[in-house]
């Protein structure tokens, strides 16, 4: 892997990174205020031919991604220019209609590409988080009709809430009983993502702990390892949600970036901290080794903030193998006691 000629800490290229290809969105989430950005850049799909060949992990996120028309283009271009990197497209689900047309057409490009929805309840109170009527039906239809496209890779993705957090555990059971996996995340503050909304989470820990005994318990119990490593992801989050603190390393702006929708590229979604802009420069690694990209680095070690996301945990717990199989054995036995 390449490395930068220059700088004292040798950068490697990145392997993982979330794409916000849109901030347009058709929800209205209590938790995220994007919906209210109006008229924000778009790239031209031509600037994704930029993105780094090393990446194996692709998030495409926004806003909501499939209110791109020509978001087929941009999933062609991106398997073409990382044609080894593992991709998932986030999405709201409330257009099960468009979502599948388009999907077809992303299938016959990437047929192992995966599909995350947003689901922040169970039944009546994803429509309350959402502001959407009809959210849970829409994206049941979606993920319905997803499935009889043939697809697999599927997931729905929940962001814990005061408001929601005893439909933890239903919405993992949901997905269980749908064959279809899980993901969570700790809703967090972010000037430059969720719309720059300021959000104060403070859910009820003894309700928390209760639904990630659950969860964890449900995982461990399993002879998946992939399953394993979902509840060590869990038990990072469980601990980031009440110390504010990183159970591992996740190396913001060096293995992993998130790129906006007019191009700027930081170190995350919630570092604030921009490493350049991919429409200034020819090819990535004169903006990955450049001074600004080396500048958002080194405030990323100095300053920085606590974060665990799905995005950035999953190389550092790649890294770590040794202290997660550890974990994992001492909580298999026996289950879950100690979060």
């Amino acid at each position: 892997m390449m490395k930068s000629d220059t700088g004292k800490n040798k950068v490697q290229l990145p392997i993982d990174c979330v794409l916000g290809i849109t901030y347009n969105c058709n929800s209205r989430c209590i938790m995220c205020d994007i919906w209210k950005i109006k008229d924000f850049p778009e790239l031209p799909v031509s600037e994704y031919t930029k993105l780094p060949g090393t990446l194996r992990d692709i998030n495409i996120s926004g806003g909501e991604p499939f209110l791109r028309i020509d978001i087929p283009d941009i999933i062609a271009t991106v398997v073409k220019r990382c044609p080894k990197a593992r991709m998932v497209i986030s999405t709201n689900g409330f257009t099960p209609a468009l979502i599948e047309r388009q999907m077809k057409k992303i299938l016959a490009i990437k047929p192992d590409i995966g599909v995350a929805i947003s689901v922040d309840g169970y039944g009546k109170r994803h429509e309350e988080i959402r502001k959407i009527p009809n959210a849970w039906e829409k994206d049941m239809e979606t993920l319905e009709r997803l499935q009889k496209l043939g697809m697999s890779n599927l997931r729905l993705a929940f962001t814990i809430l005061p408001e929601n957090v005893s439909d933890f555990g239903k919405v993992y059971d949901e997905t269980r009983k749908r064959g279809i996996q899980f993901t969570h995340a700790f809703a967090q503050s972010s000037e430059h993502y969720f719309g720059g909304i300021t959000v104060d989470n403070k859910p009820d820990m003894t309700v928390l702990k209760k639904q990630y005994d659950y969860v964890m318990n449900k995982e461990l119990g399993t002879w998946n390892p992939k399953r394993w490593a979902r509840a060590y992801f869990a038990h990072g989050m469980y601990q980031f949600s009440i110390e504010k603190k990183q159970i591992l390393n996740t190396d913001p702006g060096t293995k992993f970036f998130y790129l906006d929708p007019r191009g700027v590229v930081y170190p995350s979604v919630v570092h604030t901290y921009p490493m350049g802009n991919i429409q200034n420069v020819k090819q990535w690694n004169d903006l990955w080794y450049g001074e600004r990209a080396e500048a958002a680095r080194e405030k990323v070690r100095t300053v920085g903030r606590p974060a665990w996301m799905i995005c950035t945990s999953r190389t550092a717990i790649k890294k770590h193998p040794h202290k997660v199989a550890c974990w994992v054995i001492k909580n298999k036995i026996g289950g879950m006691r100690d979060l």
